[in-house]
């Protein structure tokens, strides 16, 4: 303020008398109280935002795109997706699998049932089985040349442990095939001993338990029900309906299972087609690879889930939902199919090809970024009130 201007309001003050209006001193009060509520308004409102913000960034992301949390089976498998020049792993920690195959020349692939990545490992595919749950695989060592010796190796592929389990209380012999039973706890092996003759026992894997079979069992050569009250069976060539075993009563006095079958859908198989069983989704449908005879269009194998023989005929169904097998899939997690709704539609593989844009990253990059600029923003707002206060 200049010293001319000072003098000039000096005097005006001396010669002008000023009597202030009373309600401007209330006016001016509730402008000061309303000041105050917005200043404590907008500090809340950025405690709020800088809460939400923290929220944001360190909220768990969900699962990245192509991987899907608890595993399924992929749509498509496809050997061209391995890598011909990648080494092969020695460790079976990989986690939860969804398919195994053997390749030609030696060799076995998992599929990884989370993310769909392919697991090459040197082993023998003479015989092999991957659990219904996708945690263990079981091969056969190949004979007494293998350097762990004639041996049922079973791979934990949650922790990578190795047991090595010599069958037939260390006789040996071969092993022609093995399959588990549904509750991934059975191992069924069969094979010849060194003799010729025939032998078949189930495996305790957790146990460390063998229940031998020289007498033969109801359906052997099949895949039990979870309740064992019937067994699928592998068909001998190309059949018009799958075969299966029903376990009799015990009050019957049976001592073989009684021949039962499912017709096939005759407009999909007019031909008919092979039919090997890997599992079952639930206690009354089968889950099996249809394979039927070559011809124009036809996309062979496949794999497909039908109802049992026990069921009414009033509610069979059968669903072809993963078409066009490599020859080298044999095993399956079936534990992995979903749970059964009816509906045709209902998804029973997925697509790791196509997975959805995980919600994290990138994605929250815009968000975070103009939460802080509205941040700043407030924070000025407050600085201003502040000032006029």
């Amino acid at each position: 303020m200049t010293t001319q201007l000072r003098e000039e309001l000096d005097a005006l003050a001396h010669t002008h008398s000023f009597s202030p209006d009373p309600a401007a001193w209330e006016r001016g009060r509730r402008a000061r109280r309303r000041g105050r509520v917005v200043a404590v308004a907008a500090v809340l409102v950025l405690v709020a935002s800088v809460g939400g913000l923290a929220t944001l960034w360190t909220r768990e992301p969900v699962a990245p795109a192509g991987r899907v949390d608890g595993g399924a089976i992929p749509s498509v498998v496809d050997l061209r997706s391995l890598d011909p020049g990648a080494a092969f792993e020695e460790d079976f920690a990989i986690g939860r699998a969804s398919v195994a195959l053997g390749l030609d020349g030696g060799g076995l692939v998992l599929v990884g049932a989370e993310d769909g990545a392919y697991h090459r490992f040197s082993v023998p595919n003479d015989a092999y089985a991957l659990s219904p749950d996708g945690y263990h695989v079981a091969w056969w060592s190949g004979g007494d040349e293998a350097p762990e010796g004639n041996r049922i190796r079973i791979a934990d592929l949650r922790t990578g442990e190795v047991l090595d389990w010599a069958f037939q209380q260390g006789a040996g012999g071969t092993v022609s095939s093995l399959s588990w039973q549904a509750d991934s706890i059975l191992l069924l092996w069969q094979g010849r001993s060194d003799d010729g003759t025939k032998r078949a026992a189930l495996i305790d894997v957790p146990g460390r338990s063998e229940e031998y079979d020289f007498h033969g069992r109801y359906g052997a050569r099949g895949i039990a029900s979870p309740s064992r009250d019937m067994i699928a069976l592998p068909s001998d060539g190309e059949v018009a309906a799958a075969p299966f075993e029903q376990i009799p009563g015990r009050e019957s006095g049976r001592m073989t299972g009684v021949p039962v079958d499912r017709a096939l859908p005759y407009d999909l198989y007019p031909d008919g087609a092979v039919v090997t069983p890997v599992g079952w989704a639930d206690e009354d449908h089968v889950v099996a690879i249809v394979d039927p005879p070559p011809g124009e269009g036809v996309e062979r194998p496949r794999l497909a889930v039908f109802t049992s023989p026990d069921r009414p005929e009033s509610e069979w169904t059968y669903r072809e939902f993963l078409p066009r097998l490599p020859p080298e899939a044999t095993s399956f997690a079936v534990d992995l199919i979903p749970d059964l709704t009816g509906d045709p539609d209902q998804e029973l593989t997925h697509d790791f090809a196509a997975a959805p844009a995980a919600d994290g990253g990138r994605d929250r990059a815009p968000v975070v970024a103009g939460g802080v600029l509205a941040l700043l923003a407030g924070l000025a707002f407050v600085r201003m009130l502040r000032r006029r206060a």
